[in-house]
């Protein structure tokens, strides 16, 4: 004992010296203007912990938290959500391209930006609480470039970008990941890592489409809103786009698939999903273990309102509904359902993730988002998806292709199409037990998820922005990257060897050839 008590100061100095240095309670500045719940909530997550961890957080989104938490300010704008709501009707976009939605949403995106900036939130924000300045931004990387000149005004500290789905081509460019798009799906297309010949020409007929519009349309005129509120001082919006220190994309290769990142890069999944449940409210509880036959959960997520699907399409799936002996629980935007069935149910409200850990729920009819997906892995729950558009068609592939769910495009729903599927997914056990191993293996990584998310942010922090993570490819120009001027440079050397050994062949050629001019000379001197 007295030999481990001498020991004891070589121990603590070996365990400080393995532990990494102590973080400093810093200044984050986070900055996520999407009105959409779906994507707040994994941002909220991150930056809650980071509070709980001591730092100050100061976050500007549409969301502020119903509940106060220590170490952490709101900047309120939330009036953003009437704007977004007018944009375009999501209900309407299931047989749209995802590109072409991006396209289509653009003028919001600017128009959404413009008023942000402009508003008495924002002014004072920067009235009273840029000038003390921040040791770190995090920004949602997705199509809001306006707002960059925010992170300037602040100090322009290192930046971290997160995104609440798994990434497209312009967010791999902006931190130099390798994109291959022969093997890589784009999250905004509906395809799986085995794609067919012409599949992979729409991939990457896709990736340069998006590249182009975002980097051409829509970076020129987030320039000139950016220039409007904050004049010339911030630099260019594709500078400040590759100036990233880390890139959290709030997806896993566990919903997607395998690809090759930079030690900068973080898949995570999962950091929204609660692990322990709270009780249902009301009679609810009670309604869902009276389920004979068990429940099904119905949810087009926040912005596909149902309310504003087809006529002809929601009588369809009601009548559906109404053949089957399980009950039905409905998140539906208004008090009434006309046409609804006895056992279905619905509310405006519903606690998705505690009704989902429940035993009783056989199936959820989702829209393929991805934090639904998340939550309804987590909890094992098999899944029927209707997809409309974002990332949700390429959800909806990855629940197929793993075996774990089934796709009805709305397009297709009738009332005998939609019995069908749902009849397939619950009285065939594949689904389930599929869904059970694959639910394994998604709760094996989520586990760490937000704890990684903390480790590496405050990583950046120690090491002033770890620049020395910067991957080199961000410092070539594109023809550099795909190596076009050493193919140039070989096939000219190649080509002027050829040149070179054509004419030494000639040469050769012409002084080894035997002559015929004396011969020639000869027989004229015999004639005359």
């Amino acid at each position: 004992m007295g030999a481990l008590i001498a020991r004891l100061p070589l121990l603590l100095l070996a365990l400080g010296l393995w532990l990494p240095a102590p973080t400093h309670a810093a200044r984050i500045l986070g900055i996520f203007p999407t009105p959409s719940i779906s994507h707040q909530l994994p941002y909220q997550a991150v930056m809650k912990a980071l509070a709980a961890r001591g730092h100050q957080i100061t976050v500007i989104s549409p969301d502020p938290l119903k509940e106060p938490v220590t170490n952490y300010t709101d900047i309120d704008l939330s009036f953003s959500y009437k704007l977004f709501r007018q944009m375009i009707t999501f209900a309407d976009m299931s047989e749209v391209d995802p590109v072409t939605v991006v396209k289509l949403l653009t003028p919001g995106y600017f128009q959404l930006v413009d008023e942000q900036l402009g508003s008495k939130q924002i002014q004072d924000f920067l009235k009273y609480n840029a000038s003390q300045g921040f040791d770190l931004v995090f920004y949602e990387w997705w199509g809001y470039e306006a707002l960059f000149g925010l992170i300037h005004a602040v100090g322009s500290p290192p930046q971290v970008g997160i995104l609440s789905f798994g990434g497209t081509v312009v967010q791999w460019r902006s931190i130099g990941n390798p994109h291959n798009p022969a093997i890589n799906p784009d999250a905004l297309t509906g395809f799986t890592d085995q794609m067919t010949f012409w599949e992979r020409v729409q991939n990457l007929m896709s990736n340069i489409i998006l590249t182009w519009h975002w980097e051409g349309v829509m970076f020129t005129e987030h320039e000139k809103i950016m220039r409007k509120h904050f004049g010339s001082a911030p630099p260019p919006v594709y500078d400040t786009s590759r100036n990233l220190s880390l890139l959290i994309l709030c997806n896993h290769w566990t919903l997607e698939y395998p690809r090759a990142l930079l030690p900068n890069v973080l898949q995570l999944t999962g950091l929204h999903v609660r692990e322990e449940t709270r009780p249902l409210p009301g009679d609810l509880q009670t309604w869902i273990e009276g389920a004979e036959h068990g429940v099904i959960y119905f949810s087009l997520g926040t912005n596909i309102l149902c309310k504003d699907l087809p006529a002809e399409k929601l009588q369809a799936i009601l009548r559906a509904l109404a053949r089957l002996p399980q009950r039905v629980l409905w998140k539906f935007e208004n008090d009434e359902l006309p046409g609804r069935p006895p056992n279905v149910r619905v509310a405006k409200w519903l606690p998705q993730q505690d009704i989902l850990a429940h035993p009783k729920v056989r199936l959820f009819i989702t829209q393929g988002g991805l934090q639904s997906f998340q939550e309804a892995a987590y909890h094992a729950v098999p899944l029927l998806g209707i997809p409309f558009m974002g990332d949700q068609q390429y959800n909806v592939a990855k629940m197929v292709s793993a075996g774990i769910g089934s796709r009805i495009p709305l397009k297709d729903i009738t009332e005998d199409s939609m019995y069908a599927a749902t009849m397939e997914m619950l009285e065939n056990p594949k689904y389930a037990e599929r869904m059970r191993r694959f639910s394994g293996v998604y709760r094996e990584h989520k586990a760490r998820s937000l704890e990684t998310a903390l480790w590496w942010v405050e990583y950046v922090l120690r090491h002033e922005g770890a620049p020395h993570l910067r991957a080199a490819s961000l410092r070539l120009a594109w023809y550099e990257l795909l190596l076009l001027d050493v193919a140039a440079a070989v096939a000219l050397a190649a080509l002027a060897a050829l040149l070179l050994a054509a004419f030494a062949l000639r040469r050769l050629w012409r002084a080894l050839r035997p002559s015929t001019a004396p011969a020639h000379h000869a027989r004229l001197r015999k004639d005359q």
